[in-house]
């Protein structure tokens, strides 16, 4: 991804925002080389949440400046996106439409 032109990635979790620890590191490369990124959850009900603290959770990649979807599917967070980089690519702005 970060050798593709890619504007902005969704990443679909699981559960309430969990990705495994191994699979972290390579959404913060992303997120180092200046693309935003922002976490889905891929069950059908429900939202991204901060509820565990361990590496991979919601808690520790929002405080590694991914974005959180919040309740958007991973569809509907990637359409937002979309839009929102189709206004501003600065993260702070970006960030304002998102949890």
């Amino acid at each position: 991804l970060i050798q593709k032109p890619a504007s902005g990635v969704v990443v679909e979790s699981f559960g309430c925002g969990n990705v495994p620890p191994a699979v972290k590191a390579g959404i913060e490369a992303v997120l180092q080389a200046g693309i935003p990124v922002v976490l889905s959850t891929r069950v059908t009900a429900g939202r991204v949440a901060e509820v565990y603290g361990y590496e991979g959770s919601a808690r520790s990649m929002r405080k590694a400046g991914i974005l959180l979807a919040g309740e958007c599917s991973g569809i509907k967070a990637r359409l937002k996106l979309m839009l929102v980089l189709g206004l501003t690519k600065k993260r702070e702005e970006i960030a304002r439409y998102f949890y």
